[in-house]
């Protein structure tokens, strides 16, 4: 790791620390599915099955405390699992083309809301942050011949987010919101033999994506 990421690791270790005496704390929990910007075929009995880095579902959880002036500072811990995508024929014989990744993060971003009325539907949310990404191995087959796997260098992605603020009871909001994500991995170890044995697009694993997410938020 270097010493950027650890740098950055620590300031997220401290944040953390700061939540836990601070005030009006308030507990996130966020699921979203995310569609990845760059897809690639993979061969199934003849023909093509797309798949992307980038996609996926994820989940996170963390905390929220309000700055001044509509802002808020928030962190939380995730995992994000790509879809795996596979199929077999039905002519009797097994012939399965599947990949598999994840990843684990720790994110720290900065929102800014907007008052929106005194209803429902409380303030526009626009959000900015970083993701210390931790890869998970990719696995591949194709009709049914296992292809390797694949190790990744952890790394720092970017993200921005538009949400809306719903109040569902007292001190109780829903935020649904779209983000994008900006992402990118470069291959560390190959299995099978030297990395450059990996086709291009899984040598420098393209990440990026648009999430779209639903955070819920609870004071405490």
């Amino acid at each position: 790791m270097t010493i950027k990421k650890i740098l950055i690791a620590t300031l997220i270790t401290l944040t953390w620390i700061n939540f836990t005496s601070a005030q009006n704390i308030s507990f996130i929990a966020r699921t979203n599915l995310s569609i990845g910007t760059e897809y690639q075929n993979i061969d199934y009995n003849g023909g093509n099955l797309l798949y992307s880095p980038g996609g996926g579902i994820g989940i996170e959880l963390g905390l929220q405390v309000p700055l001044v002036k509509g802002f808020a500072i928030q962190s939380t811990l995730g995992y994000q699992q790509n879809l795996a995508l596979q199929a077999e024929s039905v002519n009797g014989v097994s012939n399965r083309s599947s990949v598999s990744f994840n990843r684990k993060l720790i994110s720290l971003g900065l929102s800014k809301g907007f008052k929106l009325s005194d209803g429902t539907i409380k303030s526009l949310q626009l959000g900015v942050g970083s993701n210390l990404n931790f890869p998970g191995t990719l696995k591949r087959i194709e009709n049914d011949e296992r292809l390797g796997e694949s190790n990744y260098n952890s790394n720092i992605g970017l993200y921005f987010e538009i949400a809306l603020r719903i109040a569902i009871s007292e001190g109780m909001y829903l935020d649904p919101a779209i983000r994008y994500r900006q992402l990118d991995f470069s291959v560390d170890s190959f299995s099978d033999g030297p990395t450059t044995d990996l086709p291009g697009y899984l040598q420098a694993l393209n990440a990026n994506g648009i999430e779209l997410g639903v955070t819920f938020v609870k004071e405490l």
